[in-house]
């Protein structure tokens, strides 16, 4: 067989042809309208004729007979927002960021009778700087002319722009005499800028060439450009104080003040400038100057948050510097907005009492889809935008929160006489989970709770341009299972095929979530629903819409059987069988081949597209090299060092990365506990062996040299099909075995003290209870102390002696958790711990916050 990998040599070798990215000529209102309908729906051009009416303010109406369809608003944003509603729900086309469906009714159909629509959100938001990093690392202008015109089309006024700071930067600090040499080492390469723009690192994946600076500030002059065309406010990046670590060394201010920021996750720290020092205005002042000059902007709207996870104030009185940070704005863009990100603490009551709330605006990050219109923050009179947080990372999973968006208009209009303006999606990875983004822009344009049996059917309708009863029953499945989680959660329910295997092993990253909220049992009878639809109509799988859902479910229902088959070659070793053994891994090891295989039929789950783009970010052998080495990396390692907390923090489920990093993994693992079952290494010597080998072929896997298919292998409905027949047998097993649990496992044998990572169970300061329950077993188990621990500071204890077995004794321990993280350091549980009788007991160990 020809394999579907080719050697990078051949790629790396090539010279992309130069772009040019011109500035496209003012154009008017209704000609901008018409650039969007040109482009994102061709055979509509000529039929859709938009008319300015500055009466209607917010309201758009829509009217028209077949074949003639007129749009009418205040301004260009209303205009093409207007567009977009008429595409969903009259046209029944579907946009997404997965897939779109977009073949129109011919003629053109019209409403029975004019429609009036207005949005109940002044402001609607787009992206955080993860968002930037994670998923538009390196999209080119095609990719984002897409985006743009879907941000518009969905009603968005507002998005973050950080492509062209690489340029801001170098101009800024060689300006102030910085070395120009030192200044390109200062920037980053694009998978990581989203934390250099939050202060938390310096240069990591560069040094870039000059040709990738000036050609990234090309492209963010014309993002920029073409937001401002289509109504839109492009957000830039305000100046809050940052400068490099070693700044001082290398300029003479007068009366420059600086604050030491140390590390963020072993990453050397940007500094900051003391906001009410005597240097702070001139600094401002040349930021802004070169910020105008790569953007061509004054602008309207600045981000910059000040100490971001774990930042140090020192000792500057922060409501002053909020005010002196202000006022540098205000001074380079008289009117403007400060916008600051409320994640982690951030921001203080002292930082609020120091800003203009005229000219502010907080973005409240929710990252709980479950119960996240509630118990909401307000920030004293400052304008804030209630923002999804529902991915991490990019990760791929299903996740979301339909119940959540279906009511949560109710839920937020409480808010809107406490300074709430608007929504915004801040998700850290945003081509994934389409129902839930769907749900969310429709929420955009009403406050009244949404019918979600009624809203499933229209959506597979638009989406797919069929709705058979199978499909709307999958649907109906999902929303009220893997789409509803049960509590607040850092994005989906990762699978372990993802993960650094162990036998306890249950997410893939250090501050993710294992919690199985929903059965595998739903996930399965969704995906044979689909199919059950492709096969009896198979002008679904034409879709593209169809294709990336159909292949989602069966790598859903796989990722998902992977933990459940975990438990069955666990048993087998514990049994000492050899054979029962070695029969299951190869079950485990059959789910994540048939992952890697059904992934390689759509190109939206190739690691080929995401290679791709950064590849083409490159010229010369060696800029691609560099591009490729990052890319990868964030997916993987995320640092060039021992792998440690942000160790498979971006994880995906992509045809390759599948193939080539997880699965030999999870072979080494096996192979190293065969070792242990045949006599041939102790367990000690065993598991110290495969941690090496699996450290250095993580490390090594970012610079493989390995260039991945962009084009997908494979018949969709063909592979999806033979999948689930031939994993028939096992699915049907671990659907009638699975056993839903929300306490973590525990055996004696592992010694004491007793560990687990709770890092996604404590999301807050309060009291919580870590109850140990015995399952199983010859002995009881002695509890002598639990302690709680922030990285490894003892953060919250209890001692007592309890004991779980066939009865129960003070078996629950109190831990009083005064403040929440301010680093990014993972919570571990420990339980100093003793058998009864013997080191023969296992149970789980639940650990729940009390509600008051």
């Amino acid at each position: 067989m020809i394999s579907r990998y080719a050697s990078v040599c051949s790629v790396l070798g090539l010279t992309a042809a130069p772009v040019v990215l011109a500035v496209p000529a003012d154009v008017s209102p209704v000609e901008a309208a018409e650039g969007v309908v040109e482009r994102v729906t061709p055979s509509a051009k000529g039929a859709v004729s938009f008319k300015l009416n500055p009466a209607l303010q917010n309201r758009i109406t829509i009217s028209g007979i077949p074949g003639s369809i007129r749009v009418e608003a205040s301004d260009v944003r209303h205009l093409i927002a207007g567009y977009g509603w008429y595409l969903k729900n009259i046209a029944k086309v579907h946009l997404s960021w997965n897939g779109n469906r977009l073949a129109l009714p011919s003629p053109l159909p019209a409403p029975a009778r004019p429609v009036t629509i207005e949005s109940p959100w002044k402001t609607v938001f787009a992206y955080n700087y993860c968002t930037l990093s994670y998923t538009t690392a390196f999209w080119d202008w095609k990719r984002w002319q897409q985006e743009i015109d879907f941000l518009a089309l969905n009603g968005f006024t507002h998005a973050l722009v950080t492509a062209g700071l690489e340029k801001t930067w170098e101009d800024f600090l060689i300006g102030l005499g910085y070395p120009r040499d030192k200044a390109i080492r200062f920037i980053p390469n694009p998978a990581f800028a989203a934390w250099w723009n939050m202060g938390n690192l310096e240069g990591h994946g560069g040094p870039l060439s000059q040709r990738q600076i000036d050609r990234m500030a090309q492209l963010g002059k014309r993002i920029v450009s073409r937001m401002e065309q289509l109504g839109m406010t492009p957000v830039l990046q305000g100046y809050v104080g940052f400068v490099p670590a070693d700044f001082a060394e290398n300029v003479r201010m007068k009366g420059l003040k600086l604050i030491p920021q140390g590390e963020w996750v072993n990453f050397k720290r940007p500094w900051i400038v003391d906001p009410t020092c005597e240097a702070f205005p001139k600094l401002a002042e040349d930021w802004y100057r070169s910020l105008r000059k790569v953007y061509g902007i004054s602008g309207k709207m600045f981000g910059g948050d000040l100490f971001h996870e774990g930042g140090s104030k020192g000792n500057i009185n922060v409501t002053q510097a909020a005010e002196a940070v202000q006022k540098a704005m205000q001074k380079a863009s008289p009117g403007s907005t400060w916008v600051i990100q409320a994640w982690g603490g951030n921001p203080s009551r002292e930082l609020l009492n120091g800003m203009d709330p005229k000219h502010a605006l907080v973005l409240q990050l929710t990252k709980d889809m479950a119960d996240g219109g509630k118990n909401l923050r307000t920030f004293d009179g400052i304008p804030w935008v209630w923002c999804e947080l529902s991915n991490f990372g990019g990760n791929t999973g299903m996740y979301g929160g339909i119940p959540l968006l279906s009511r949560l208009g109710s839920d937020l209009s409480a808010h809107m006489d406490k300074g709430l303006t608007g929504m915004g999606v801040l998700s850290e990875g945003l081509e994934t989970n389409p129902l839930h983004y769907a749900l969310f822009c429709d929420r955009l344009w009403t406050l009244e709770d949404i019918p979600v049996k009624e809203w499933l059917r229209q959506y597979a309708l638009q989406r797919y341009g069929k709705a058979p009863e199978s499909v709307v029953h999958a649907l109906g499945v999902l929303s009220s299972s893997i789409y509803s989680p049960v509590r607040s959660q850092e994005g989906c329910t990762e699978s372990i095929v993802c993960a650094r295997p162990a036998w306890n092993v249950r997410k893939a990253s250090t501050w993710s979530s294992g919690e199985r909220y929903y059965r595998l049992g739903d996930i399965v009878s969704a995906a044979r629903d689909y199919l059950k639809a492709a096969n009896e109509q198979p002008s679904l799988v034409k879709e593209e819409t169809f294709r990336y859902d159909l292949v989602d479910l069966v790598r859903q229902v796989l990722a998902d059987a992977a933990f459940y088959q975990l438990q069955r070659v666990r048993a087998a070793f514990d049994a000492r069988d050899v054979t029962g053994y070695k029969k299951q891994v190869q079950v485990f090891l059959s789910l994540i081949t048939d992952m890697d295989a059904v992934l390689a039929t759509d190109r939206q789950f190739l690691l080929g597209t995401w290679q791709e783009k950064a590849l083409n970010w490159g010229e010369t052998r060696q800029e691609k090299a560099l591009m490729d080495r990052s890319a990868k990396m964030l997916l993987t390692t995320w640092i060039d060092q021992a792998p440690r907390a942000l160790n498979d923090y971006s994880n995906r489920q992509w045809a390759g990365l599948v193939a080539d990093f997880y699965l030999p993994r999870w072979k080494n693992f096996f192979e190293s506990q065969l070792e242990v079952l045949t006599g041939k290494k102790d367990r000690a010597a065993a598991d110290a062996s495969f941690l090496d080998k699996t450290v250095r072929e993580e490390l090594s896997f970012a610079g493989n040299g390995k260039v991945y298919p962009v084009v997908p292998f494979g018949d969709v409905l063909a592979v999806a099909n033979r999948v689930m027949k031939a994993r028939q047998k096992v699915l049907d097993s671990l659907c009638r075995d699975e056993k839903h649990s929300s306490g973590l496992a525990w055996d004696l044998k592992q010694g004491s003290p007793l560990q687990f990572d709770v890092t996604d169970r404590v999301d807050a300061p309060g009291t919580y209870t870590a109850t140990f329950q015995w399952k199983g077993g010859s002995s009881a188990l002695k509890i002598h102390s639990v302690k709680l621990y922030e990285g490894d500071w003892e953060v919250a204890a209890d001692v007592h002696e309890g004991w779980t077995g066939v009865e129960n004794n003070r078996n629950s321990y109190t831990l009083v958790l005064k403040k929440y993280r301010t680093n990014l350091d993972s919570y571990t549980l420990k339980a100093e711990v003793s058998g009864a009788s013997g080191a023969d007991s296992q149970g789980e160990m639940i650990l729940k916050k009390n509600e008051n």
